[in-house]
């Protein structure tokens, strides 16, 4: 009988090698198109990664030139990222995303300036005048002691006593005739106090408003209303007290912040102690600040500086990695400005 696989062997020797190749080739092929598809991909990745990485550094370059734009404006900046104290100087100036201004008052000198009228020949009763302006005082009338104080006659009294740190009295007095006990003043530039007094100073719990009225055109001066109000001693703010500023909204700038309300400790005229802080906007948001300071001076926040040298001075209170900055060579004499007093420094 004849045997059938050697004579396949025989008759077709390579036909067992064909069918090895038949069950070979494909999977040959697939590992090969497996190998192509796995270059191809990565190809592509590194692809991807590059892009990723040109478009963020093309948002990377227009956030520095952004930042650059608007610090080129504004004095001191609040950064979100800030408060990372790994963060480097120029991580922090790369990564700055909004500018915030501390503005101060002009440091006393006369706001009002002549207008149409010459207030030297306006006539004024200045004792009948205080005294009617201690009634709205004790009776909380603010509405109406606004309204007094832009009165030609009121503007007046103050009038006669610019350029001088003197002032008007109607109140209590001591055997010697200063002022001591419950009393009302006005100073120059429509400044006035009603509160406690001794020795011939303001001693006690008191408050002092700043009126900023003006009879000529107005495009500079920001506040139209300043208010301390708290514990004084020795003519000067000392210990608890408030201060509050009321603002031309048509001066404000966008993006900036302007304190609107300081509430806190002072020492001698000078912010010394914890505070909280409200911000008022131009669009009339506000954003609440926590700072510390000592002897005229805010406690910076951490060790961070960006490249102007600026330094951090108040933390947002919902957002502790937001922060409002100033250069220290700013941080200096803080308090509560524009104070007419013989005992200011």
């Amino acid at each position: 009988m004849k045997n059938f696989f050697d004579e396949n062997e025989t008759e077709n020797p390579g036909g067992e090698w064909g069918k090895v190749l038949v069950k070979v080739v494909p999977f040959v092929l697939i590992i090969v198109v497996l190998a192509v598809t796995l270059i191809v991909n990565r190809v592509k990745k590194d692809s991807d990664e590059q892009t990723e990485n040109l478009q963020q550094s093309i948002m990377d370059y227009a956030d520095e030139n952004r930042t650059a734009e608007t610090s080129s404006m504004m004095n001191v900046q609040a950064s979100p990222s800030a408060g990372k104290e790994s963060s480097t100087e120029n991580e922090i100036q790369e990564e700055t995303e909004e500018e915030i201004m501390i503005p101060s008052p002009t440091p006393y000198k006369e706001i009002m300036e002549a207008g149409k009228t010459d207030y030297s020949k306006v006539k004024f009763d200045k004792d009948a005048q205080l005294q009617e302006m201690m009634a709205y005082w004790e009776g909380n009338n603010q509405q109406a002691l606004d309204d007094l104080a832009k009165l030609d006659h009121y503007i007046a009294m103050s009038w006669q006593l610019k350029g001088t740190t003197d002032f008007y009295y109607c109140g209590d007095v001591n055997g010697n005739g200063q002022p001591e006990g419950k009393g009302i003043a006005v100073y120059a530039d429509n400044q006035y106090y009603y509160g406690d007094w001794k020795n011939g100073v303001r001693s006690g719990a008191g408050t002092w408003i700043h009126y900023h009225i003006h009879h000529t055109e107005n495009t500079k001066d920001l506040y139209t209303y300043h208010q301390y109000a708290g514990v004084w001693a020795n003519d000067l703010p000392e210990g608890e007290g408030a201060e509050h500023y009321d603002y031309n909204l048509a001066l404000l700038e966008e993006r900036v912040g302007y304190d609107a309300n300081l509430i806190g400790s002072y020492s001698q005229g000078l912010v010394h102690g914890d505070f909280y802080i409200t911000n008022l906007y131009a669009d009339e948001s506000t954003k609440e600040w926590n700072a510390s300071a000592e002897h005229g001076s805010w406690i910076y926040q951490n060790e961070n500086k960006d490249k102007k040298g600026n330094r951090t001075v108040y933390v947002e209170i919902d957002n502790p990695d937001n922060y409002i900055w100033m250069h220290p060579k700013d941080n200096v004499n803080i308090g509560v400005p524009c104070l007419i007093s013989k005992n200011k420094n």
